[in-house]
C-alpha cells in the first residue's frame, strides 16, 4: 500500500467517526478539520484552515490552551476532559466535551490533535489502540520498517518494505529476535551485528533515537538453499515509542540499503575503502550519508515521520474517542470490533449471520435493505437501528461504515463505527411523550397554544385557546389574524399586550404576561401567557409560538387575600393609634406619682414604680414601630427618583451620636441612584445600622456598606463583624415581635427586621441575611 492508499485509509476512518476532530500546528493554528467540526460551528473549511483555535473556544480559549502546555511539558500525562464552550459562526455556544493530545515526532512537539464531543451523547471509557489494528496501519505505511520489543528484540511487526528489502515473510520472521532473522556470518563476521546491538543498547539507556554510521551488514541470502550471505551496507536508525506513563514500549528499526552508493564509492581503491567503512566511527562513512545519500536520506525521514504523525493521529484518536470502531467482512456476515466499547458483539461465520443474530426482528427488513443497496453501490451509508448487546438488552445505535475496495474494485472488508444513542432515543421518546400529554391537557382546557406565523399574520391554535378568546375553534385551526384576537381582550389591558408583543418581537426575549380577555360565554377570564419568537437566517421573525393557562380562579384568591390583609391593615392601624391615648394616660400618672410623692416611697415601691413607667415606655415604642408597620402600604410617600448616598448621609448623621458613643467604623461604597420611597429607604438603613451597631459584640463595630448589581435588580449589602445568627434563626428574624434575645440583653421592640422586610417588599424586592455565630452579620435587599 502506498502514502495515498495509507493516507485514504485514515481519512475513511475519520470520516466515520461522529465527532469532531481538529488538528494544530506546533503555534496553534488549524490545519485539518473534519465533517463534524464545520456541522457543529457553522464555519466553512476553507474559514477554519491556518486560525488560531480560539475561534472556535472564545473565551474558554485560555483553558484549551493550559492543557496544551501541561501535556507539552508533561509528554507522559494523560489528557483530561473538559466540559467547554464552542462558538460557532452564529455566535451561538454550544456545550462539548474535549479533549487533546499533543503529537511528537523525535521528541519534537508537531501540534496537537482534538476530540469535540457534545455533551448530550453518551460518555464511554477512552481507549488505545489495539495492537492488531496498530500492527495493520504499521504493515501498510512505506518505507523499510520494524518494530521490537526493548529487551530480547523481538519483532512484534513489520512493514511491507522491509520484508522486500531483506527478502523475508512476515510469517518467518514475527515473533522471533532481530538477531535471530539477521545473524551473523560465521564464516566472515563483521562487525554489522555488534554495532547494531549497541545502537539498541543506547536507545534503551538514552531513550533518545540512535543514528548509525553506514553499516557493513551481510543478510542470509533467502534464494540459496545453503547458508550463504548477501553483501549489504545499510544505514539504519533506531528510535523508542513510549507509553502513556512514559517507559519504552518498542523500538522502531528503521534501515536504507546504501549498497548501490557504497559499491559505486568502492569501484576506485576498494580494498582501502573497504577497511574504512568497516571502523563504525570512519568519517568516510558519514560522507557516503551526506554525499551520496541525500536524497535517499531525506526520502527516510519522511517516512519515519509521516509514520511517527500517523500513529500519534491514531492513537489520539482512538483512545479519545467513544466510537466503537469496527470492520466486517464484505456480506456482513461477521463483525469485529476494533477500538472502543465492545457493546457490538463480534461473530464469525459460524451459524447466522450478525444481523439475523443481534439486530431485532423488526428492524432486520430496513437493516439489510440498507447495506445490500450500499453493497450494490459500493457507497458508505449511515443508519439509526436497535442491536441487541452482549448482555441481552436492546440498544439503539447509529452505525456508519464505508467499503474498503481492491485493486479490482471488488470490495474486501467494510470498516466503520457506531455510537451508542439508547439515552437520546428515549429522551426523545419522552419529549414526545410529552407532547401528547401537553396536547390532550390542552383539549381538556387546561392549557391553550397558539402558532403565530408573522409574515402572514395567521394564527394558528387549539379549541382550547380558540376559546378562550371567543374566537370561532374552527376558524382558529385554519388561522386567523392576530388583530382578532387582541380584540377579545380587556380595553384596559389591550394596549400592554400589544406593546409586550411588539418588545418580544423585536428584542427576541421571552414574553410573559397576564391580563384578561372575554371568552366565548362573555365572561372575563384571567389568563397568564407565555411564548417566544423564532428568526429565520437573516434574523427576520417568522414565527411566534406559546401557550396560556386560565389562571381566573388564582386572581379571585388573591383578591380576597388582598382585601383580607387590608382589613387586617386597617385593624392593625386602628388599634395602635387608640391604644396611644390610654396609654399616655397612664405614663402621665405613673410619672406624676413618682414625682409627688417620690419622698414617700420606700425602695420596693421606687422599684415597683420604675418598672411599670419602663414597661409603659416600651409599650409606647411598640406601638409606635407597629403603626410605622401598618403605614407602609397605606402611607407610604410616592416613589420617586433619589440618590441612595444622600439618603445614607442623613442616616449616618442621626446616628451621629451613636457612633460616636461605640467608637463604630462605618465605610460606604458608592451607592445607585433608583425610584423610590425616600422617607422608607431611610428607615430601612437606619433600622440595619442601628442593629449593626447594638449586636456588635465586645469590640468596636466594622460596618461596611456596599452596592452590586443582580439580575436585573440592585443589591445593596450591610455588613458587620458582630455577633453573628444562628442559621436556624434567620427566617424568624423578619416576623414581628420575635426577638432572639431578651431585653436585659438588648433593647429593642422586635418590629425592626419586620418593618425593613415590608419596605422591601413595596419596593418589589428581597431581605435576607447570611450570617454563622460569631462570624458577623451581611443584611442584603434588591430593589
Amino acid at each position: 500500500m502506498d502514502d495515498d492508499d495509507a493516507i485514504h485509509h485514515y481519512r475513511t476512518l475519520i470520516n466515520t467517526i461522529d465527532n469532531g476532530i481538529y488538528r494544530l500546528d506546533a503555534e496553534d493554528r488549524l490545519v485539518s478539520v473534519n465533517d463534524v467540526i464545520v456541522e457543529i460551528t457553522g464555519y466553512t473549511r476553507e474559514e477554519l484552515l491556518g486560525e488560531h483555535v480560539s475561534v472556535l473556544f472564545g473565551g474558554n480559549n485560555a483553558t484549551i490552551e493550559q492543557e496544551i502546555d501541561r501535556l507539552r511539558t508533561n509528554v507522559s500525562d494523560q489528557s483530561e476532559s473538559l466540559d467547554l464552550t464552542m462558538e460557532t459562526a452564529e455566535d451561538e455556544q454550544v456545550r462539548c466535551e474535549i479533549r487533546v493530545n499533543v503529537l511528537n515526532a523525535s521528541d519534537t512537539v508537531q501540534g496537537t490533535v482534538g476530540i469535540v464531543r457534545k455533551v448530550d451523547e453518551r460518555k464511554q471509557t477512552a481507549t488505545e489502540t489495539t495492537e492488531a489494528t496498530f500492527r495493520r496501519l504499521f504493515e501498510n505505511v512505506p518505507g523499510n520498517y520494524l518494530v521490537v520489543q526493548p529487551d530480547d528484540y523481538e519483532i512484534v511487526a513489520v512493514s511491507d518494505a522491509y520484508l522486500d528489502a531483506t527478502m523475508t515473510d512476515r510469517a518467518e520472521i514475527l515473533g522471533k529476535t532481530l538477531f535471530e532473522i539477521f545473524p551473523n556470518n560465521p564464516e566472515d563476521p563483521t562487525e554489522g551485528v555488534e554495532n547494531l546491538r549497541k545502537s539498541l543498547e543506547r536507545v534503551g539507556e538514552t531513550r533518545e533515537a540512535d543514528v548509525m554510521s553506514v553499516t557493513h551488514y551481510p543478510i542470509p541470502d533467502r534464494g540459496s538453499d545453503g547458508d550463504e550471505f548477501e553483501d549489504r551496507w545499510w544505514s539504519p536508525t533506531n528510535s523508542p515509542v513510549f507509553t502513556t506513563t512514559g517507559e519504552i514500549d518498542y523500538i522502531v528499526h528503521s534501515v536504507e540499503d546504501v549498497t548501490p552508493i557504497v559499491e559505486e564509492f568502492l569501484a576506485d581503491g576498494e580494498d582501502e575503502l573497504l577497511q574504512e567503512l568497516e571502523t563504525a566511527d570512519s568519517q568516510l562513512a558519514s560522507d557516503i550519508v551526506l554525499r551520496g545519500q541525500e536524497l535517499l536520506q531525506q526520502a527516510k525521514q519522511e517516512a519515519y515521520e509521516q509514520l511517527r504523525e500517523s500513529e500519534e493521529r491514531f492513537r489520539a484518536l482512538v483512545t479519545t474517542t467513544s466510537d466503537v470502531v469496527f470492520s466486517t467482512n464484505a456480506d456482513w456476515t461477521e463483525m469485529h470490533n476494533l477500538e472502543g466499547s465492545d457493546f457490538l458483539v463480534d461473530t464469525d461465520e459460524q451459524g447466522p449471520s450478525w444481523i439475523e443474530k443481534y439486530i431485532p426482528p423488526e428492524d432486520q427488513p430496513r437493516v439489510q435493505k440498507t447495506i445490500d443497496e450500499a453493497i450494490r453501490t459500493e457507497s458508505s451509508f449511515e443508519l439509526e437501528h436497535r442491536i441487541v448487546d452482549k448482555d441481552d438488552t436492546v440498544a439503539w445505535v447509529v452505525s456508519r461504515a464505508t467499503p474498503l475496495l481492491d485493486e479490482n474494485g471488488e470490495i474486501t472488508r467494510w470498516l466503520g463505527a457506531a455510537n451508542d444513542v439508547t439515552e437520546r432515543v428515549e429522551r426523545e421518546r419522552y419529549l414526545e411523550d410529552a407532547k401528547e400529554r401537553l396536547e390532550a391537557a390542552a383539549q381538556a382546557g387546561a392549557v391553550g397554544t397558539w402558532e403565530w406565523n408573522i409574515p402572514n399574520d395567521q394564527m394558528v391554535t387549539g379549541a382550547s385557546f380558540a376559546k378562550k378568546y371567543g374566537i370561532d375553534p374552527e376558524a382558529a385551526t385554519e388561522g386567523v389574524s392576530f388583530d382578532q384576537f387582541l380584540s377579545a381582550i380587556h380595553d384596559d389591558d389591550r394596549e400592554r399586550i400589544k406593546r409586550k408583543v411588539e418588545d418580544a418581537i423585536e428584542s427576541g426575549e421571552e414574553y410573559k404576561a397576564e391580563y384578561r380577555v372575554w371568552n366565548n360565554d362573555g365572561e372575563l377570564r384571567w389568563v397568564v401567557a407565555r411564548g417566544h419568537i423564532e428568526y429565520d437566517d437573516t434574523g427576520t421573525p417568522v414565527s411566534f409560538p406559546g401557550a396560556l393557562a386560565d389562571i381566573t380562579e388564582r386572581k379571585q384568591f388573591e383578591r380576597r387575600l388582598e382585601k383580607s390583609n387590608e382589613r387586617l391593615e386597617q385593624f392593625a392601624y386602628a388599634a395602635s393609634h387608640d391604644l396611644q391615648e390610654p396609654l399616655r394616660m397612664v405614663s402621665s400618672y405613673l410619672q406624676l406619682i413618682e414625682n409627688r410623692y417620690k419622698d414617700d416611697l420606700d425602695d420596693d415601691a421606687e422599684e415597683f414604680l420604675g418598672y411599670a413607667i419602663d414597661g409603659a415606655d416600651r409599650m409606647r415604642d411598640m406601638i409606635e414601630e407597629l403603626l410605622k408597620y401598618s403605614r407602609v402600604d397605606r402611607q407610604g410617600d410616592p416613589v420617586e427618583s433619589i440618590d441612595l448616598n444622600a439618603i445614607l448621609e442623613d442616616v449616618l448623621e442621626d446616628l451621629h451620636v451613636q457612633i460616636a458613643e461605640s467608637d463604630a467604623e462605618v465605610t460606604v461604597e458608592d451607592l445607585p441612584c433608583l425610584e423610590g420611597d425616600a422617607s422608607q429607604l431611610r428607615q430601612l438603613f437606619q433600622n440595619l445600622l442601628d442593629n449593626a451597631i447594638t449586636y456588635s459584640g465586645d469590640e468596636p463595630p466594622q460596618i461596611h456598606v456596599s452596592a452590586g448589581r443582580r439580575n436585573n435588580n440592585w443589591m445593596i449589602s450591610v455588613d458587620d463583624k458582630g455577633i453573628g445568627i444562628d442559621p436556624k434563626d434567620q427566617d424568624r428574624i423578619f416576623t414581628v415581635f420575635n426577638r432572639l434575645h431578651n431585653q436585659e440583653a438588648y433593647e429593642g421592640t422586635g418590629i425592626g427586621l419586620a418593618l425593613c422586610q415590608r419596605i422591601v417588599e413595596r419596593h418589589g424586592g428581597e431581605i435576607w441575611v447570611d450570617s454563622e455565630p460569631g462570624e458577623g452579620a451581611t443584611f442584603s435587599f434588591t430593589l
